[in-house]
């Protein structure tokens, strides 16, 4: 086996572990948009934002999924407990969403498991723009 074919296997192997994952890493990685979810609260709670249903359907792509695609997943998140709503300090007809704090962990397991996987993707796009 050679070294890249080593690497995807690895990653496979990883990936195909999720299975036994904690709850909140399966729904997370269920799908892409419910990555994409997880990964907008948890954007906006350690900015100190707020996020809300409105402001996830306009930060994420349409192509990824529909208003009731990301409603799905908010109302699936709230049922599981892994989600929070939170009245907007901003406007009290807002309900924030966010993750609960104790799962965040995962979120930072992940983070720590792609630091550096990313930049020659982040570099080659970036000079692609220039």
């Amino acid at each position: 086996m050679n070294d890249n074919s080593k690497k995807i296997s690895d990653f496979l192997d990883l990936y195909y572990s999720l299975e036994n994952a904690n709850p909140f890493q399966r729904f997370m990685y269920n799908t892409r948009l419910s990555f994409c979810v997880c990964l907008e609260l948890a954007k906006a709670q350690y900015s100190n934002k707020a996020s809300s249903f409105e402001k996830l359907c306009s930060t994420i792509p349409k192509n990824f999924g529909s208003r009731a695609s990301i409603q799905n997943i908010l109302n699936l998140g709230l049922k599981s407990n892994f989600f929070i709503k939170v009245q907007s300090k901003k406007d009290k007809r807002v309900q924030d969403i966010k993750v609960k704090d104790e799962l965040l962990k995962y979120i930072e397991i992940w983070i720590k498991m792609h630091t550096g996987v990313f930049d020659p993707a982040i570099t080659v796009e970036k000079e692609k723009a220039s």
